[in-house]
């Protein structure tokens, strides 16, 4: 074998693996699902809305820096809505701020790109609050929790289990897919490895 055709059996399964882990950025990239129960009971320092009650979701994804939150509640006449870092106990500053007006309708979506990435990595650190007229410093509150996943398992040709058969779109069939063909690339590089010496 010439010395450039045994470039070419080294390099091309090199080049193969390295191009497939860059593609694969955004499946793998730090993205987090949070939810908390918003009660008045969790309201720290003065009392809340003992009546009212409310449930909160959150994503938040690392690497835009988006944070949404989708919030339902019976709460009556909300003036204000925000994420606050701080323990469950203790009071803590807003970090991001959300339209009141989207509880009961849909996401609210904020752009805060250090507040994401922290978000993402300890989502119990941070807590949601809705303030009203009658409670300003906050009526209803309820402190995040990591959302359970779902157990993503993948086969060696990335189909996920449960999927009916198709191609696993989570980042577990992702990553299994990418280490199968890099696996692969690699036997590749071997063969040309072994026919260069003969």
């Amino acid at each position: 074998m010439t010395t450039k055709a045994l470039m070419i059996a080294i390099a091309a399964p090199v080049l193969l693996a390295g191009g497939l882990f860059l593609t694969a950025g955004p499946a793998l990239a730090a993205t987090s699902s949070s939810s908390a129960t918003l009660s008045g009971s969790a309201e720290v320092g003065k009392p809340g809305d003992a009546k009212a009650t409310g449930s909160a979701s959150v994503t938040a994804d690392a690497g835009s820096g988006q944070v949404c939150a989708t919030v339902t509640s019976d709460i009556k006449g909300a003036v204000a809505m925000h994420i606050h870092k701080g323990a469950a106990g203790a009071n803590g500053p807003v970090v991001v701020p959300l339209d009141a007006k989207k509880i009961n309708a849909g996401k609210a979506c904020v752009t805060a790109k250090g507040v994401a990435a922290q978000l993402a990595a300890d989502p119990s650190g941070f807590y949601v609050n809705i303030h009203t007229p009658t409670h300003p410093d906050g009526a209803l509150r309820g402190q995040l929790a990591a959302a359970a996943s779902a157990p993503v398992s993948a086969t060696p040709t990335g189909v996920a289990a449960g999927s009916g058969g198709q191609a696993g779109t989570g980042s577990g069939g992702d990553l299994t897919l990418i280490l199968v063909v890099a696996a692969g690339a690699g036997l590749v590089g071997a063969a040309g490895w072994r026919l260069a010496r003969r």
